[in-house]
C-alpha cells in the first residue's frame, strides 16, 4: 500500500521463507516435492517454519500426471550450472520467447551478461530466487526456481521447479484483465488449503496499491506488492498468480490456468474472501518522520498539519487503519511514534534512524 512502484525496483526485505508460496499459492499443477538430496556439497538450510511444512505437504499430494517432472532428474541442492547442462543434454533450450528478462533489475542483468540468456526475472525478498525457463520440441515449458548458495548471484541452487504443458484442456483458461478496478478497498483474508497453520491476505488500498500476504503463526511473507491487476502475477520468480471473481479468488498456475489439487485430487483451487476485521484508529499525532508534517486523529475525523499551516478536519473514514498506531492515507504511511525516538514510519510500523 505504498505509492505505486514496481516492485523489482523496490527490493523489499521479508521474512526468510521466501516463495514457497509456490504450493500455497497453486495446488500446483507443475509443482513436484522437493528432493532434500544435497549434490556438490552445497549446504541449502530450507525454512521449517508451520507453513513450510504445510506447503511440503500440499507439494507430496499435488502432481499432474500429464506433466511429470521425475523424466528431468533434478534435485534440490544440485548446483544451477549443473542442472543446466543436464537438462540441455536432454533437449532442453533456453527459452528466449514470452516474456522477455527484466533487464532493469540489477541481478537479473548480472545472470543474464554472465550467459545465462533463459533469465526471467528474480525475487528481492528471503531467499531471493530467481526464475529461469526452458523449452522442447514437444512445446513444454521447464521453469527453474534457483537461490543463491552463498553471496554470489551467478553462484545458484535449485529450490523449485516443474514442467508445463503448452496447452491443457483439463483447465480453465483465465482472461487477463490488467486494467480491471478492484473488486473491493480494505483486506480479505483467503486460504486454499482449508488449514489453520498458514493463511493468505490481499490488501487493496483506495489508489490501487495491493499487497498480497502468506501469514504463517511466527512468519509473514510478501508475495505481491504493486499496482492492482486482475490476475496477479506473484512476485516469487515461479510465475505463478492470483485470480479475483466472483467474491472468490483462485490460484494460477504457471502458464495462466486454474490450478487442481489444493483439497484433493482434480479439486479447483478457490477460496472465499472474507473481509478482516480493522484495527481500530487511536487518537493522537502521526507523524511521516524526517519531515515536520503531522496528521492529527481526533474522534471521527482528522486533519493534516503542514508547512501551509492546519488543515480542514476531514471524516476518519477517508483513513486505512493498518494496526494501532499505524494509518494509510492513500498515499503515504504515518504512525505515532515512541518517545524521543527518531525514525521514519513505513508500511509496517516506526523505523527507528541508527
Amino acid at each position: 500500500m505504498l505509492k505505486n512502484q514496481k516492485f523489482w525496483d523496490s527490493r523489499i526485505k521479508t521474512t526468510i521463507f521466501t516463495s514457497l508460496l509456490g504450493a500455497i499459492a497453486c495446488g500446483c499443477t507443475s509443482l513436484t516435492t522437493p528432493n532434500m538430496q544435497q549434490e556438490n556439497n552445497v549446504n541449502i538450510k530450507t525454512p521449517t517454519s508451520t507453513a513450510t511444512k504445510q506447503v511440503q505437504d500440499v507439494g507430496s499430494r499435488v502432481q499432474d500426471s500429464a506433466n511429470p517432472v521425475a523424466k528431468i532428474t533434478l534435485k534440490e541442492g544440485m548446483l544451477y550450472r549443473t542442472a543446466r547442462e543436464l537438462v540441455m543434454q536432454q533437449g532442453w533450450q533456453p527459452n528466449l520467447q514470452g516474456d522477455a528478462p527484466n533487464l532493469r533489475d540489477n541481478t537479473v542483468r548480472e545472470l543474464f551478461d554472465f550467459g545465462y540468456k533463459e533469465v526471467k526475472d528474480c525475487a528481492g525478498t528471503g531467499l531471493g530466487p530467481c526464475r529461469f525457463e526452458f523449452t522442447n520440441k514437444a512445446g513444454e515449458l521447464l521453469w527453474i526456481s534457483a537461490i543463491m548458495a552463498d553471496r554470489t548471484n551467478t553462484e545458484r541452487v535449485i529450490w523449485r521447479w516443474g514442467i508445463d504443458k503448452g496447452t491443457n484442456n483439463n483447465q480453465q483458461a483465465v482472461p487477463s484483465t490488467s486494467d480491471a478496478k478492484p473488486p473491493f478497498i480494505g483486506t480479505r483474508l483467503f486460504n486454499f488449503l482449508n488449514g489453520n497453520g498458514t493463511s493468505q491476505s490481499i490488501a487493496i488500498a483506495p489508489d490501487g496499491t495491493t499487497i498480497v500476504k502468506l501469514n504463517g503463526k511466527f512468519e509473514t511473507l510478501v508475495q505481491y506488492q504493486g499496482k492492482f491487476s486482475n490476475p496477479i502475477k506473484l512476485q516469487d520468480g515461479s510465475g505463478l498468480g492470483l485470480l479475483l471473481q466472483d467474491n472468490k479468488i483462485y490460484s494460477l498456475s504457471p502458464d495462466g490456468q486454474i490450478a487442481r489439487g489444493c483439497k484433493g485430487e482434480g479439486t479447483i483451487c478457490e477460496s472465499s474472501l472474507i473481509e478482516a476485521s480493522s484495527p481500530r484508529i487511536v487518537d493522537g499525532f502521526y507523524v511521516l518522520g524526517g519531515t515536520d508534517q503531522g496528521l492529527e486523529v481526533k474522534g471521527e475525523q482528522y486533519r493534516y498539519d503542514d508547512e501551509g499551516g492546519t488543515q480542514e478536519w476531514r471524516p476518519i473514514s477517508e483513513l486505512n487503519a493498518i494496526k494501532e498506531g499505524l494509518v494509510f492515507d492513500g498515499k503515504n504511511y504515518w504512525c505515532i511514534p515512541p518517545r524521543r525516538e527518531v525514525g521514519v514510519c513505513s508500511e509496517n510500523g516506526w523505523v527507528p534512524s541508527r
